[in-house]
């Protein structure tokens, strides 16, 4: 059994649970928290033929014919180092929140509910986008270094001690965080959230990952917007609706050793 290791608190305050809810968020970034996936913006701004760069990396991601580490060192390889600070007042300035995201982390902060940002995106574009809209949340994220080449290398704080699918196991940061009575909820759009569904109490969903937890039995709650995450959540907080009922965690059939060992435990 690999054992699931709570996030340092270096990155952030570690989750606890405020006001007696009983409940905490984990939000992913790209494409949930903002509206596009800004890896595959910036590779069509500022690399050379980017376009036909993102899409054929991203077409291969989620054909399954690379791993997530592995379209980050190509896209990443590209990004032009001298240029990182315009990159990042590009993203300041141009990445909107999702729909409905003002009324949701209002309400996370109205009711005091450990949150906590899990991407598989760089910490040098999402920091800033969380100033500009005064949250502190903890990030848990991938890094950049630059090597003696000048280029651009990704980095992988979060990364699982053995298993090399992902650059941050979001699966790991998840489980870490599991403190029972209090369930963690994970909400998130991609492919690449799917580990994290798997071991998650409860899922909010759109896009690929919509699509990866119908196909895998696992219970979830889909969204577009934020209004039907935070009219589901308010419910749940004000006490005016039930949490759902435990679920199994876990595929036994999952590429994730968190996810397989998880599933073993619970009979799954």
């Amino acid at each position: 059994m690999i054992p699931a290791v709570r996030p340092s608190v270096a990155t952030g305050s570690p989750l606890a649970p405020g006001n007696g809810t009983r409940l905490q968020i984990l939000l992913d970034f790209d494409g949930t928290l903002v509206e596009p996936n800004v890896a595959i913006v910036l590779v069509e701004k500022f690399c050379p033929d980017g376009e036909r760069v993102a899409h054929e990396v991203d077409e291969e991601l989620h054909a399954g014919r690379i791993t997530l580490r592995e379209a980050w060192a190509r896209q990443v390889a590209l990004l032009p180092a001298a240029r990182l600070d315009e990159m990042t007042e590009f993203v300041v300035r141009e990445i909107p929140l999702r729909r409905g995201a003002e009324r949701l982390l209002k309400l996370l902060r109205d009711f005091q509910v450990p949150t906590a940002i899990v991407s598989g995106g760089l910490e040098f574009f999402i920091r800033p986008v969380l100033a500009r809209e005064g949250l502190a949340y903890p990030l848990y994220a991938d890094g950049l270094e630059q090597g003696t080449d000048s280029r651009l290398r990704v980095v992988h704080p979060y990364g699982h001690p053995t298993c090399r699918l992902c650059g941050i196991c979001k699966a790991n940061v998840t489980l870490g965080f599991a403190t029972p009575p209090v369930s963690t909820v994970f909400i998130g759009d991609g492919s690449t959230d799917k580990y994290a569904a798997e071991v998650a109490e409860i899922v909010f969903a759109r896009r690929r990952l919509k699509d990866y937890c119908a196909r895998s039995g696992i219970p979830f709650f889909p969204f577009e917007d934020f209004d039907p995450v935070s009219d589901r959540l308010e419910g749940w907080l004000t006490g005016a609706d039930s949490l759902p009922p435990p679920r199994p965690r876990g595929l036994l059939s999952s590429a994730c050793p968190i996810s397989q060992d998880l599933a073993r435990q619970t009979g799954r």
